[in-house]
């Protein structure tokens, strides 16, 4: 039985169809979490938080115990593992817990350069975490045979980092219906306007991971296990893509999560509206 399991996930495009899903359902998990927290408790989220951090602890056991195998199981956990550690951070990020020493919105009427500094102040704790996190990633996977945990973070971590500075510099299309009260202010941060000179640059380097990743898939001298290593990269990388393409084209990704969430409250509804007319306004004088 367990090897029929295991022949299974040797087709690649079942590997493909697997990474999709769970990046799906555990971004729409966090935001049901944290939704659902602002509609019992907003002052919960930490102690929820805090009770989840078994799943972070099941990704770093997951992740230590596939750095020396590279058979299809290990392939799997590892992939996996940097899931779970990943998706526990966006948690703690989501909920308040790990963010940044300042939680206002941005002030009016000032410069690029000291809106930069704000912003930065709103999440440099949570950026240097996971910066840390990623480089223990890299000494632990030192000589390993398998790096498929650490490339799976790492693609997690630079995508996260073009998509907050795209966000940032500006691009037309911008979704903070998802973002929870502990950080709505980060809404004021967001520019809604048209693309900046990083948004080709940050198109460019995905998409040359994803050439690099899906070139290695059909090397014939890849063992199966490596060549599904490199399939669950490339669809990682490949949705990182798309979720970048979502900030210029009018297409709403929202919809892939919103059906599975609580209903807003009224009042976080209108919070948000106001924020999104408060950062169009302050936008529109700074291009005058």
């Amino acid at each position: 039985m367990v090897q029929e399991i295991l022949a299974f996930f040797k087709i690649p495009w079942i590997a493909a169809f697997t990474a999709v899903f769970f990046w799906w359902f555990l971004t729409g998990l966090i935001l049901f979490i944290v939704k659902k927290v602002d509609e019992i408790n907003q002052r919960a989220h930490i102690f929820v938080t805090l009770v989840l951090c078994p799943v972070f602890f099941l990704g770093v056991y997951l992740y230590l115990t596939s750095l020396s195998n590279i058979s299809l199981s290990s392939i799997y956990s590892a992939f996996f593992g940097s899931l779970l550690i990943w998706s526990w951070f966006e948690l703690a990020f989501l909920s308040g817990f790990i963010t940044g020493p300042s939680k206002e919105s941005c002030p009016e009427g000032i410069d690029q350069m000291k809106r930069f500094r704000y912003a930065l102040s709103t999440i440099a704790y949570s950026e240097l975490i996971l910066f840390i996190t990623l480089l223990s990633m890299v000494y632990l996977s030192t000589g390993a045979n398998n790096t498929v945990g650490l490339w799976t973070f790492g693609i997690l971590f630079f995508a996260r980092i073009c998509a907050k500075l795209n966000l940032f510099l500006g691009v037309p299309s911008i979704n903070s219906e998802f973002l929870p009260s502990p950080v709505a202010h980060l809404a004021s941060y967001f520019r809604v306007g048209s693309t900046s000179w990083f948004f080709p640059v940050s198109i460019s380097l995905i998409s040359f991971t994803l050439f690099f990743l899906v070139d290695n898939i059909f090397d014939v001298e890849n063992q199966i296990s490596t060549t599904i290593g490199f399939t669950l990269l490339a669809s990682l990388t490949t949705l990182a893509l798309i979720e970048h393409w979502f900030m210029v084209v009018p297409l709403r990704d929202a919809e892939l999560w919103k059906w599975m969430l609580p209903k807003q409250k009224k009042h976080i509804k209108i919070m948000f509206r106001e924020q999104l007319i408060r950062v169009t306004e302050i936008n529109n004088i700074m291009n005058m």
